[in-house]
């Protein structure tokens, strides 16, 4: 009866208490007993009962039992020699394996105890025994907070068995030569034992080529005994590397860098769950190497290694095929070297155009139509070969230019028959020289101006209003053009003016003679046969019309309005000087009696 009154005591203290105070709080125990001495009582044999006994049981081992064997502590001076540093160091990767494992495991139940915690809610709180799910937060729980503990044991061992490491590092003899003459060895077995396998899996294909499934089986079994000799032969090499990179760091060279690289590979070739294993050791690898020879040898090495690592992507990029020409793959490292090539050309060819030109001024005899000759062929013949290395560079056949060039004849009959008619019509120009640097022409009513420059598809002229224009070259070859200057630099100009009827012919005439010969206005004096004269042209309807035959030569030809200006000014000076009356047009209007227009207009009504 007392022990009954203690129980139901007991229970009303628990029910009155939160559920996580009485599953995890520091009276979690008492509790535990508690409802697995209430379940006794009860002697329920359900499934529910069941479950809730055995994760009573358990919390109750947790709680009770929760001590562990401690994590094994390394002392530098048990560490020897090489092979004993190797024991060591395998030995710290087996506890960073654990402690891997064991954040992982905390983690899942961490993510457990929230799940439930979430379900439970506030769900009713009086109940004389715990739910299942609320034992299984409480197991989750408990369960964590052990791992928990074990991590915490674990990272300080880590830590510790790293030091005696480093410490073991500065006095172990690491043999080199001995492993180094293993290592040979054992690339050699490993060799062979990866022909072998060569040779079984080619074996096979032929067992099943024939038919023969029954041996195929049994030489599959010997690909997997050698499969499993190479990871062994591999997983050797790895603890004779391992000793290499040790030496490597413990002498801080940076070579460690690349055996570690090495150790990678060996790694990558093996089969899960050997590869697996080899993880944690890469990363040991890594952070020892960046502790022994420091962070700025470590971020050196690691952008060297970037840069490489860019450099070799980047031309793999640069090497792989865009397109094809003739069955050509055509990359972009080509297409950059064929730009290269053409930018030279161009560049050559720029400089001998102007090294051409400077020269040339040098010399008496060489006109300027004679040195853009020379220029733009030597010009254009340098951008040919540069062309034609281009296509030689891209390793292209120049024997297939068939192709090109009847393809170029088809773009030419379409779009490009007026780039290549002005380029034709320039070569005609240089070489006929009907038009030179220098000659004032006149296209049109509008415009005209004298050659500046020649090209093989325009020529620039220049305007006496200092405008460039290009014309196209076939302009000059299929339209009319006035060249002023092509033979004789000297014009004829036609002055016209008129004068009122009744006036003296002859006083016109020799007045504007005698007042041109007076002047100071330059014309062409003393060639007999380009005399200047004054012509009447005609009666018009308001004047006698007459026109003023002058010669001019020099600038006064190439600017025609400034020198007619001249001569008007002149001709209307004589005129007003000597009485000369200069008509205008005029009209006559004529009006009748305004009595005759009433009587017109009142027959007609």
């Amino acid at each position: 009866m007392k022990s009954f009154v203690i129980l139901f005591l007991s229970a009303c203290c628990i029910l009155a208490a939160p559920f996580e105070t009485k599953l995890v709080g520091p009276e979690a125990l008492q509790n535990y007993e508690h409802y697995l001495a209430t379940l006794d009582m009860e002697k329920n044999a359900s499934t529910e009962a069941s479950l809730k006994r055995s994760l009573l049981y358990k919390l109750i081992n947790i709680s009770k039992y929760a001590k562990e064997n401690p994590p094994r502590l390394l002392h530098s001076a048990q560490i020897e020699d090489a092979d004993a540093f190797i024991e060591a160091f395998h030995l710290l990767l087996g506890e960073k394996k654990r402690l891997v494992r064991d954040r992982q495991s905390l983690h899942e139940m961490r993510e457990r105890a929230s799940y439930l915690r979430k379900r439970i809610g506030s769900d009713d709180r009086n109940r004389s025994l715990p739910s299942v799910e609320e034992l299984q937060y409480a197991f989750y729980y408990r369960s964590g907070e052990k791992l928990q503990k074990r991590i915490a044991r674990l990272e300080e061992a880590i830590a510790h068995n790293m030091n005696a490491l480093e410490e073991a590092l500065g006095r172990i003899v690491f043999d080199t030569e001995k492993n180094r003459r293993k290592i040979e060895e054992l690339q050699r077995t490993l060799h062979t034992a990866q022909m072998q396998l060569e040779n079984l899996k080619i074996e096979k294909e032929r067992l099943l080529l024939l038919g023969r499934e029954e041996r195929a089986n049994e030489t599959q079994q010997m690909i997997e005994r050698a499969k499993k000799r190479v990871d062994d032969v591999t997983e050797a090499l790895i603890e004779h590397e391992l000793i290499r990179f040790f030496a490597a760091l413990q002498s801080k060279s940076v070579h460690l860098f690349d055996i570690e690289e090495r150790i990678a590979k060996m790694v990558e070739s093996l089969r899960e769950p050997e590869r697996s294993r080899y993880a944690p050791m890469l990363q040991t690898l890594e952070k020892m190497g960046a502790e022994r020879l420091g962070k700025t040898k470590i971020l050196l090495h690691r952008t060297q290694e970037g840069l490489q690592l860019i450099e070799k992507d980047l031309w793999q990029r640069l090497q792989a095929p865009l397109f094809s020409i003739n069955e050509k793959p055509i990359s972009a490292w080509d297409l950059i070297v064929a730009l290269f090539i053409l930018v030279v050309g161009f560049t050559v060819a720029g400089l001998y155009r102007r090294y051409i030109r400077r020269i040339t001024h040098t010399f008496i005899n060489v006109t300027p139509s004679n040195q853009i000759i020379v220029s733009n062929i030597g010009y254009y013949l340098i951008l040919t070969v540069a062309f034609f290395i281009m296509l030689k560079s891209m390793g292209l056949d120049l024997s297939s230019l068939t192709l090109i060039a009847g393809a170029l004849s088809v773009g030419i009959g379409f779009g490009l028959q007026n780039i290549v008619a002005n380029f034709i019509s320039g070569i005609i120009l240089l070489f006929e020289k009907s038009i030179k640097i220098g000659d004032f022409l006149e296209i049109n009513d509008t415009l005209r101006g004298r050659v500046v420059d020649i090209h093989m598809r325009s020529i620039t002229i220049r305007t006496n209003d200092n405008i460039d224009i290009l014309v196209p070259n076939q302009t000059f070859i299929q339209n009319d053009v006035i060249n002023w200057t092509l033979s004789d630099s000297r014009r004829r100009m036609r002055i016209p003016f008129g004068v009122a009827y009744g006036t003296d012919i002859k006083k016109v005439k020799s007045a504007i003679l005698e007042a041109l010969q007076n002047s100071s206005l330059h014309f062409i004096r003393d060639d007999e046969t380009k005399q200047p004269m004054v012509v009447m042209t005609e009666m018009g309807s308001s004047s006698v019309n007459f026109e003023l035959f002058v010669w001019v030569e020099g600038d006064e030809t190439l600017k025609p309005l400034r020198t007619a200006d001249k001569f008007l000014v002149l001709i209307y000076n004589t005129l007003y000087e000597n009485g000369i009356e200069i008509p205008f047009p005029q009209l006559d209007l004529h009006v009748r009696e305004i009595k005759d227009r009433l009587e017109i207009i009142t027959k007609e009504e």
